[in-house]
């Protein structure tokens, strides 16, 4: 075949085809907007593309060193945004209303199709009922993203009765000590815009950075953005890389870092042995001390160190035997640290959450303080938001004409643990625990109504997702009326629905807002937010899926507030035109106004704004960064020379005063935590319940991790055919040794086992992580063998490797709030 006739074949599959702009923000990782192209053929999808808003046809994100030094990069997906496709026209695609008939659960019960009058007609019914039954407690649970001292159910102001919490997922293991002793709240920042503290940093100030230590951080595979790309330019330049994980992962390979393996739960101990190596040998910054540190709680904690408290000198011989770290290793990467300013030492939310690991986050953020790293070029706060930096455009701002209701509903529990409310509410109707103790379980304020919750709304697959799932799946089995959307008919989670919704994908077949009311403006990611993108709809779904923005309005209607809930849209029902209407009423009009630039901000950039028309057909806009001045953590306001800190001092509290001068389980926190890190709690006998050195370990002695994977966000793309197979399979790694003592070898399938559930899954066994550490990826969605039930399995041993089934839930008396990643296990062959 000549040259010629393969390039008109070519052309011939390129005829008739359009192409529109969206991103991945439906794979959950919300703080990526990277850009995918779309080819559009007969309404259907037939290919997904690169980038090429900027610096078309070129092999790397950027064309030039001015393209680095300005973040004028392609903005490109991973392999999960370029396999979407696959999810779209799935042949398990769930493509109309059901009800459920029967039990709940998986096994139990079995769905009907039914009409969407039928649908909207019954949850409406539901909601004005409970509302009127239950005047006095929050009774509806929204899991879309009950967090930040919010929650995102779009009727929260005229339906009394939601549940509110405080907290959020990824950060909860760091939220508590970045509040006591840097005085940061993510909420503050990032939702309610009342601090201008902004901890994170724009991804080209790596350049700056002569190390990085990656601490339990594997930003190759679990940072979506410009990151992990400067990362790999700061190296190519010279910077160094350091892991500190118990497992050798991507990033390390792919940065050439040098590994220190650690166990699992052990950080806390690793970086006070390294603060005493700072400490005794005058290693710390005493300019940056000076100024920014508050000098009593220094040295309440340089006493503790070095055994002025307790006798203990938390010296690098004393940590050795409990991290598995040489003293000689401690101590040479501490003067090293201390040598290499500025360090980029970012520790990730896989140390943090678990028992005890808000420790382990606050010895990250003090060391940080100590080498003076915090809050400078190439710097970083060290853990907790490293999300968060200002803005360099802003997007149009769309207004549904929307009149809040009157309705406020209180905070009444931590974002993380609905679980327990579920639970808990059972054992205080039945007088087996106090209030004040169903408080302290779940986060609830004082002042707070308790929740009793009769509904859930389950817009994603929320119940396999998270620790604790047979805790979490009995509570939803126990719920009086569950309804929501889901996209597949197998789906672990749409077995606890009483009525299930057909979803559309939103970045591709509707117009719908994602949570937190963001709206299809979407701003650009952390690590360098330069440019937003309107996302508007590319395809009409399939079979009966219609917009989720169309359900709540026809609810409205029937719930008799619709004329205050979207007055632009009052006229418009008939589903069919809802996303046409929703872009001429609302979106065009915001980028219309935008463009008027009446802040002259577009003006200073010297950006202009194409008309409308012309937007859609490129709806992307980008402004270059300053080179040499990007966004490092508190730039704004330590310029501006005024402390970014918010404790009561106004500044960093080694030692924390708001800790030291309040009982915490007064307070919503309901826990107990020390004033300045410690490696044992004063207030606890036992070591942390997920550590080698508890008690557990007699049964169970592998310490389990659970990273993320580059196939999987969360549990989006578990059934997507390119995703798995040859591309990835599941598994459970482990060590040579362990596998070696239990008989175990690559390709037996296994069963891992502990006192929360038991899970089977196929073993691998590695050099790349430490012996007593076993790693299983999250993302997998429980299959339960329906056969083989007991008392821990109700449903039958889950067949598929949900690592959630393997851990807990209960970290008091310790803080409330963390979402934990880890936990004790055992592991057996099949048939022994």
């Amino acid at each position: 075949m000549s040259r010629e006739s393969v390039v008109e074949k070519l052309g011939e599959r390129h005829e008739g085809v359009d192409y529109f702009y969206t991103t991945c923000h439906n794979n959950g990782c919300w703080d990526a907007t990277c850009l995918i192209k779309c080819s559009v053929k007969d309404d259907k999808i037939v290919a997904i593309e690169p980038d090429d808003s900027v610096n078309p046809g070129v092999a790397r994100e950027d064309d030039d060193e001015n393209a680095v030094q300005t973040g004028m990069l392609q903005a490109r997906a991973c392999p999960m945004g370029h396999a979407w496709r696959q999810e779209l026209y799935s042949e398990n695609r769930l493509l109309y209303p059901m009800k459920r008939v029967g039990g709940k659960g998986s096994g139990k019960g079995r769905f009907e199709r039914i009409s969407w009058d039928e649908a909207l007609d019954t949850i409406a019914g539901k909601m004005k009922q409970m509302a009127e039954e239950n005047p006095d407690h929050p009774w509806l649970y929204y899991c879309y993203y009950v967090a930040f001292e919010s929650s995102d159910f779009p009727f929260a102001s005229y339906l009394p009765g939601t549940i509110t919490g405080w907290g959020d997922h990824s950060t909860s293991g760091s939220a508590a000590a970045e509040d006591f002793h840097l005085g940061v709240r993510l909420t503050d920042c990032l939702i309610k815009g009342t601090s201008d503290a902004f901890p994170g940093f724009e991804a080209p100030d790596l350049l700056n950075s002569k190390l990085v230590v990656l601490w339990g951080f594997d930003p190759m595979v679990s940072w979506f953005g410009h990151v992990p790309y400067y990362m790999k330019l700061a190296q190519e330049r010279g910077c160094k890389f350091i892991l500190i994980d118990p497992v050798y992962n991507v990033s390390a390979e792919a940065l050439g870092a040098q590994w220190i393996p650690i166990r699992p739960g052990t950080d806390t101990a690793f970086g006070l042995a390294v603060a005493y190596v700072l400490y005794t040998e005058d290693l710390y910054d005493h300019e940056y001390v000076a100024q920014w540190v508050e000098p009593d709680g220094f040295e309440e904690w340089r006493k503790y160190v070095v055994g002025e408290v307790d006798g203990v000198a938390h010296t690098p011989e004393w940590a050795e035997p409990i991290t598995g770290i040489p003293a000689e290793t401690i101590g040479a990467f501490a003067r090293y640290y201390a040598s290499m300013k500025p360090v980029h030492l970012q520790q990730m939310y896989g140390v943090s959450k678990r028992n005890l690991g808000d420790y382990a986050a606050a010895v990250a953020m003090l060391l940080q303080a100590m080498t003076g790293n915090l809050s400078i070029p190439g710097g970083c706060e060290g853990g907790g938001a490293n999300l968060v930096t200002q803005p360099r455009l802003f997007a149009p701002v769309p207004d549904t004409g929307q009149i809040k209701g009157d309705v406020v509903n209180p905070i009444t529990n931590n974002n993380n643990k609905v679980t327990e409310v579920m639970h808990c509410q059972k054992l205080y109707a039945a007088g087996e625990i106090t209030e004040d103790e169903f408080r302290r379980r779940i986060g609830c304020p004082a002042d707070s109504p308790l929740p009793n919750l009769k509904m859930a709304i389950i817009p994603n697959n929320y119940i396999n997702n998270q620790h604790h799932v047979s805790k979490r799946m009995q509570g939803f089995a126990d719920m009086e009326f569950s309804w929501g959307w889901q996209y597949f008919h197998d789906q672990p989670s749409i077995e606890f629905l009483d009525i299930v919704l057909p979803s559309p994908v939103i970045q591709f077949e509707s117009t719908d807002m994602h949570f937190f009311g963001i709206n299809r403006f979407w701003n650009s990611p952390s690590g360098m937010m330069n440019y937003f993108l309107f996302a508007g709809k590319g395809v009409n779904p399939p079979g009966e899926v219609r917009s989720k923005d169309w359900v709540w309005m026809e609810l409205a209607r029937r719930l008799g507030f619709a004329d205050k809930y979207c007055p632009k849209m009052l006229d418009v029902t008939d589903w069919r035109d809802w996303d046409e209407q929703v872009i001429e009423r609302i979106y065009k009009p915001a980028y219309e106004k935008w463009a008027e630039d009446e802040n002259g901000l577009l003006g200073y950039y010297e950006v202009e704004p194409p008309s409308w028309e012309e937007f859609q057909k490129l709806p992307i806009v980008r402004v270059p960064g300053e080179p040499g001045e990007w966004f490092y953590p508190f730039k704004n306001t330590v310029e501006w020379g005024r402390s970014p800190f918010k404790t009561p001092s106004g500044k960093i509290e080694f030692e924390s005063s708001f800790v030291k001068g309040n009982d915490l389980t007064k307070t919503r926190y309901g826990g107990q935590m020390d004033a300045y890190p410690r490696w044992q709690p004063t207030y606890q006998d036992l070591p942390a319940n997920d550590s080698y050195y508890h008690p557990w370990t007699k049964n169970f002695p592998l310490s389990m991790v659970t990273p993320v994977s580059t196939y999987r966000q969360h549990s989006s793309n578990d059934q997507n055919p390119w995703l798995k197979g040859d591309c990835y399979e599941h598994m459970v790694r482990m060590s040579l040794a362990d596998a070696a003592d239990r008989g175990i070898k690559t390709g037996d399938r296994v069963l891992v086992y502990n006192q929360f559930g038991e899970v089977e899954i196929i073993a691998y066994v590695s050099s790349k992580l430490l012996p007593g550490t076993v790693s299983i990826g999250h993302g997998e969605w429980s299959k339960f063998d329906n056969v083989r039930k007991s008392k821990l399995m109700p449903y039958g041993i889950d067949e598929a490797g949900n690592c959630n089934l393997l851990i807990g839930d209960t970290h008091l008396p310790h803080v409330v709030g963390a979402l934990l990643t880890a936990g004790l296990v055992e592991i057996r062959k099949v048939g022994e």
